[in-house]
């Protein structure tokens, strides 16, 4: 982020903002998907634009997978900032389906860093801190990109909030990470809210995790995640999910949340399931096929980038040696996309 501190005009002081994440913006539609998603996710974009007005909002936080994949077209970039320009600020934190291999130092090169440049949003990266003053409040505001290694090398460096500026009166911290109250699948890297329980944000705001779910007070301090702002799977819980936002009120004494849920078609209507009916049996044969896999090593993930963590822990290569081959693996996707 160019800047490091935000003068907000008002009569009051209450910091008014919006939160949305994950819309995943494509000009392919997704399988599941009936209808013209990229028409559907855009509009969805102009809603917000409008809340951000009616709300009287100072800006607009954004937590991540703006795009489906970092290199989408010119065409479908080109409907995408028309839409972003409507916005009076958005500031917000890259997600990994915004950067090539998950490595947030290609951001340059990739759509979201485009839309940086262009001044479309503001986005945070690890280290920096943003102090937003409305007359006599201070608030603080964080952000962690989604990276390698996220949800697992540095947790409490990526989660938790330990520097709040002497000033501030609220903080903010905003992370692209897998956040939810439990784990519920063994072979899922996730964060829960008492492994950074001890952070001194005042709210923490996730995305990544799709479903999302509802404010969570802790001792005082809040945990959020609105949900993916598009429906890119056809399994019941989302045919069923609301689509919305977080409208945030913020003053020196309270934190205000309320999920403000956004027009859209039901589930029957834009979701197909009849692929899910169709592919059951090669579903079962194919997790059985993992199964077989995991019984026979100790690599829990058929993904590439997590077969490489796994080898070099297992033959106790340096981190050095480890970012570099990731690296070398990103720097071979984001030339794959320019084919």
């Amino acid at each position: 982020m160019e800047y490091d501190r935000l003068i907000l005009d008002g009569d009051d002081s209450i910091i008014r903002t919006l939160f949305f994440t994950d819309v995943h913006i494509t000009g392919r539609n997704p399988r599941s998907r009936k209808d013209n998603f990229l028409d559907t996710v855009l509009d969805k974009l102009s809603q917000l634009s409008s809340i951000e007005k009616e709300r009287n909002c100072d800006f607009v936080l954004f937590g991540g997978d703006l795009f489906d994949n970092p290199s989408v077209s010119d065409a479908v970039s080109g409907r995408c900032a028309k839409v972003l320009r409507t916005f009076k600020k958005l500031i917000g934190v890259a997600g990994n389906h915004d950067l090539f291999g998950n490595n947030i130092d290609n951001i340059k090169s990739t759509r979201l860093g485009l839309f940086e440049k262009a001044g479309l949003i503001d986005l945070l990266y690890k280290g920096e801190r943003l102090l937003v003053k409305k007359n006599d409040l201070t608030l603080q505001i964080t952000g962690t990109p989604s990276h390698f290694g996220i949800d697992e090398d540095d947790i409490e460096g990526d989660y938790v909030v330990s520097d709040v500026h002497k000033d501030a009166h609220k903080a903010i911290h905003i992370i692209h990470g897998m956040l939810m109250e439990k784990s519920f699948n063994p072979h899922m890297k996730v964060v829960t809210f008492d492994d950074i329980i001890g952070t001194r944000a005042d709210l923490t705001l996730s995305g990544h995790y799709h479903r999302g779910f509802k404010p969570v007070n802790i001792d005082g301090k809040y945990f959020a995640n609105p949900g993916s702002l598009s429906r890119v799977s056809a399994d019941v819980s989302e045919m069923q999910r609301k689509v919305g936002a977080l409208y945030i009120e913020v003053s020196k004494d309270n934190i205000n949340l309320e999920f403000i849920p956004l027009r859209q078609k039901s589930g029957d209507e834009i979701l197909d399931r009849s692929f899910i009916e169709k592919g059951k049996y090669r579903e079962v044969k194919m997790e059985e096929f993992l199964r077989e896999i995991r019984s026979t090593s100790d690599i829990e993930s058929a993904d590439i980038k997590s077969i490489v963590r796994k080898i070099a822990t297992n033959e106790n290569l340096s981190k050095d040696v480890l970012e570099y081959a990731l690296t070398k693996l990103s720097q071979a996707e984001e030339n794959l996309s320019k084919e």
